[in-house]
């Protein structure tokens, strides 16, 4: 009993040195991994190049994507969160030409937005709005160019999730009267007025003159155009006056609460379908969208994207990874004498191996910091030049680190190997 608490300490005691022998050993690698890079560094950059080139590419790719997520949450395309839209067109990008039956489809009107708010009780409000970009509009000797111009019902700006800042929206029945009334976005009002205040001024707009009756709050532009500051709203019946009647309309639909607004999709589709005469047999011949669905088709459309870029970037690590390999089986063939010497000796091929495979995964894990590095800058100048929150996930950052080291452990072993296995007397008779 009294020799195993003798042995005891003896033994912590030998423990503890073995640790701080493979310390040294592990610090003595990496100087010497350290020093041989350092050596040449033109070849050693040549060799990270691959593994840059990979790590930046996902690094800004997911940066870029998580940006226009950020964007996309922070002015979600003007809907509410508790509001969707029926359309004629479907919402999203679309690649390709459209199908024929798309095609076919009859405009919404202000009929059909009538007969749904009838059917459609359970909502909130039910509204309709008509859109047309590229107008200019003039007040005394100003011009604003490039103006959106917005027909729309009473509901157009509390669906829409525009606040008015003074004035007022126009009423229903200014709405379906053609009042010659306007409410202005925040960039035309800084165009045509300056400070001064519009409210009460005449404004022309083609061939009319309208009275500015309300501001809408400032806004700032979507990342995928779209800007509500440019904005002039007016009554639906008045847009129709000046643009004809040949548009179709968007109707939008508001639920008492956004928990509540998937169900009233499902029953507003149902109501739209009975008020367009559609039987079972027959396909939607419109399309429905939220906040939601909008998310929904973006992180499909980024999932997509983010797979190809991945897919480009593992062909480029493992170009990388061969540049690995091929600069340490060059590093083994001009270092054998003093691997050789270093066996001769008592250095075990464990020791051999250990340094080499140091010397490999620092090479790669220099190239991914480079990587990430590089990711951020470009991360910073697209936030700077697009006014896009976009920033770098650290998920992404973790996967640069260990794909780096993997890259440089996995093409590291064959030349560590190979290196561990020469014969001292081979090795030190080598020129």
């Amino acid at each position: 009993m009294s020799e195993a608490v003798m042995r005891l300490p003896a033994a912590r005691a030998g423990s503890g040195g073995r640790v701080r022998r493979a310390l040294v050993a592990r610090a003595d690698d990496l100087r010497l991994a350290s020093g041989a890079l350092t050596a040449h560094p033109l070849r050693s950059a040549l060799t990270l190049l691959g593994i840059v080139i990979g790590v930046f590419t996902v690094v800004a790719m997911m940066a870029l994507t998580t940006g226009l997520q950020n964007s996309i949450t922070r002015g979600m395309g003007g809907l509410g969160a508790n509001v969707f839209q029926l359309q004629k067109w479907p919402a999203g990008p679309q690649f390709g030409a459209m199908d024929p039956s798309i095609q076919r489809r009859k405009n919404l009107t202000l009929h059909h937005w009538a007969a749904l708010r009838d059917q459609l009780p359970q909502a909130k409000q039910v509204g309709a709005e008509v859109w047309e970009g590229g107008k200019e509009m003039s007040a005394a000797d100003k011009l604003a160019r490039g103006v959106q111009v917005a027909g729309g019902s009473a509901e157009f700006f509390t669906n829409n999730s525009l606040p008015i800042q003074a004035g007022r929206g126009f009423q229903e029945g200014e709405a379906t009267s053609a009042s010659r009334v306007v409410v202005l976005g925040a960039s035309v009002v800084d165009n045509l007025f300056g400070n001064q205040d519009p409210l009460g001024k005449r404004v022309r707009l083609g061939r009319m003159e309208l009275e500015v009756i309300g501001t809408i709050e400032r806004q700032g532009g979507g990342p995928f155009g779209g800007n509500p500051d440019a904005m002039a709203a007016i009554p639906v019946g008045l847009f129709y006056e000046l643009y004809g009647t040949g548009r179709s309309i968007n109707i939008t639909v508001m639920a008492h609460s956004a928990e509540q607004l998937p169900k009233l999709m499902d029953q507003g589709t149902a109501a739209f379908r009975r008020v367009r005469g559609l039987t079972a047999a027959h396909e939607n011949d419109f399309d429905t969208f939220s906040n939601e669905s909008v998310r929904a088709t973006f992180n499909q459309l980024a999932n997509t994207v983010s797979a190809a870029t991945l897919a480009i970037c593992a062909l480029s690590l493992l170009v990388g990874g061969i540049g690995v390999m091929n600069i340490m089986l060059v590093a083994v063939a001009e270092r054998t004498r003093e691997i050789g010497l270093r066996k001769a000796l008592g250095a075990r091929k464990s020791r051999i191996l250990m340094q080499f495979v140091i010397e490999a995964i620092l090479l790669a894990l220099f190239g991914g910091v480079i990587g990430i590095i590089l990711g951020y800058c470009a991360s910073g100048l697209v936030s700077f030049a697009a006014d896009l929150p976009s920033e770098v996930p650290l998920w992404s950052v973790a996967l640069g680190l260990s794909v780096s080291c993997g890259i440089g452990l996995v093409f590291g072993i064959y030349p560590a190997a190979r290196a561990a296995r020469l014969d001292p007397a081979v090795a030190l008779r080598s020129e």
